[in-house]
């Protein structure tokens, strides 16, 4: 089997599941794994841009790929892109290999490839459904996401294939009920301005609360906007985005995850981390996050990320200890009956492995 995909850094969804799905023993067991590396060090502002070096790189990808499709055949998989740049050079991965006679199975690791499709012309287009027609099946991340994919692949060939993450390894960390965390990369479409309008009223109830918001800054204007907003209230932070123990330490520290996206979503691995270390979840139905987010169990799962809710929710948690605990126990529960990265490793090998003998 050859995986395709990216490594970090930078860090962002598509690059940590490659890590995952590479490292993953079940796979190991039952193909001969190779790896095509598409990584773009540069950052996370790169992805899917043209530019001359990624184009370089695409085209270096497709002679790698050419000489890997040589000898016995097996099965390609894809986490298949949602941007023009990106998508034409999958579309050669997805030709090539299937004229080698490999099986050639595609992993969406959004949701957005429906609206994709629906912003290119007539060629790109066409080129588009013939290249999915020669993908022997596809994988979406919740059961709300078959639709991804509108007409363009047959409902019999998609599977549900969700993430998982593994366990927090923080260890003797005392957890700060009160302290919430946005922890993703601070962009507009993750809801962050909404999280800080809903921090800081929250604040303003809860004065002995803090909210820290660590990720990397989409833009300058938006750092010096919300950092200026932010300026009079001493409760919250701001911090670069961490990882490994560091980020376990951060999520076993603290009491609640505030994630709040705007736009569309897949199935976010931040959500994943926080239920794993107990956190309930404060965050919007995009993507499969209210399949995973039970509102009123978990956390509280809104349609919109409206700051005057979020804070409302935001409020209750740090207020109503019973609330909390009931909430941290749940999601903590629902994490290891449903998304250990046992389980995701296990349910994407069977996957494959059917494909593979079908």
């Amino acid at each position: 089997m050859i995986v395709v995909g990216p490594l970090p850094p930078p860090i962002h969804g598509v690059t940590v599941s490659t890590s995952l799905v590479l490292a993953n023993p079940y796979l190991r067991e039952r193909f001969v794994v190779e790896h095509l590396d598409t990584s773009d060090h540069r950052g996370a502002q790169n992805v899917g841009r043209w530019d001359i070096t990624n184009i370089r790189v695409g085209l270096t990808n497709v002679m790698h790929l050419i000489g890997m499709l040589r000898g016995a055949r097996g099965v390609l998989y894809l986490p298949v892109s949602q941007s023009s740049g990106a998508f034409l050079r999958d579309s050669l991965f997805i030709r090539l290999a299937n004229a080698a006679g490999w099986r050639v199975v595609i992993h969406l690791r959004g949701s957005e490839f429906w609206s994709f499709y629906g912003r290119q012309r007539g060629l790109y287009r066409r080129w588009t459904r013939s290249t999915l027609a020669r993908v022997c099946e596809a994988a979406v991340l919740g059961e709300s996401l078959r639709h991804a994919f509108g007409d363009l692949v047959s409902s019999d060939r998609i599977a549900v294939v969700g993430n998982g993450t593994p366990p927090n390894t923080a260890e003797d960390s005392i957890r700060d009920r009160r302290c919430v965390v946005f922890l993703s990369n601070l962009r507009r479409r993750k809801g962050v301005r909404e999280a800080l309008d809903a921090a800081l009223m929250a604040l303003r109830e809860v004065p002995a609360a803090r909210v820290i918001f660590v990720g990397d800054w989409e833009d300058e204007r938006l750092e010096r906007d919300l950092r200026s907003a932010a300026a009079r209230m001493p409760g919250v932070q701001f911090r670069p985005s961490v990882s490994g123990g560091e980020k376990d330490e951060l999520l076993a520290t603290s009491g609640v995850l505030l994630f709040p996206p705007r736009e569309p979503e897949g199935h976010p691995r931040v959500v994943l981390e926080a239920m794993a270390a107990g956190l309930p979840v404060v965050t919007t139905d995009r993507g499969a996050i209210a399949e995973t987010v039970r509102d009123g169990i978990t956390g509280f799962v809104l349609p919109e990320p409206d700051p005057v809710e979020l804070a409302a929710r935001l409020v209750s948690l740090l207020t109503e200890e019973d609330l909390y605990e009931r909430m941290s126990t749940a999601a903590q529960s629902e994490y290891a009956a449903k998304y250990t990265q046992t389980a995701a490793d296990a349910r994407l090998a069977d996957w494959l492995m059917n494909v593979a003998t079908r």
